[in-house]
């Protein structure tokens, strides 16, 4: 692990520890890592790096919600099939993902973050 691609990970588990984190920010980081060529295929395989490291961290995707009670849903699968699952998504879409496509990230699953 790189010192950058350290330093983007501990900002987006910093940034999961207080809000939900939705695709900017990650494919920002994983863009920055692929300087000076990245291709959209590099970009997607950092991006999937940083999220297995996320989850490694205990960081759950998922889903939000329009209800007051629950907020926020993780996903119900275990790490390997997240990452199918969003390269699958990633695939599917025209460009790299925006925060609000595919899912969000949070350590605050049962609670509301602050932002």
């Amino acid at each position: 692990m790189t010192d950058a691609y350290h330093d983007h990970l501990t900002y987006l588990v910093a940034y999961a520890n207080d809000d939900w984190v939705g695709f900017s920010p990650i494919v920002g980081a994983a863009t920055a890592l692929a300087r000076p060529t990245p291709t959209r295929d590099r970009v997607t395989d950092l991006v999937l790096g940083l999220i297995s490291d996320l989850l490694a961290t205990g960081v759950l995707p998922g889903d939000l919600t329009d209800s007051d009670d629950e907020t926020f849903v993780p996903w119900a699968i275990d790490v390997p099939a997240v990452l199918v699952r969003i390269r699958a998504e990633m695939t599917q879409l025209p460009e790299l993902p925006d925060s609000g496509d595919i899912c969000w990230f949070t350590t605050r699953a049962g609670d509301v973050p602050a932002g």
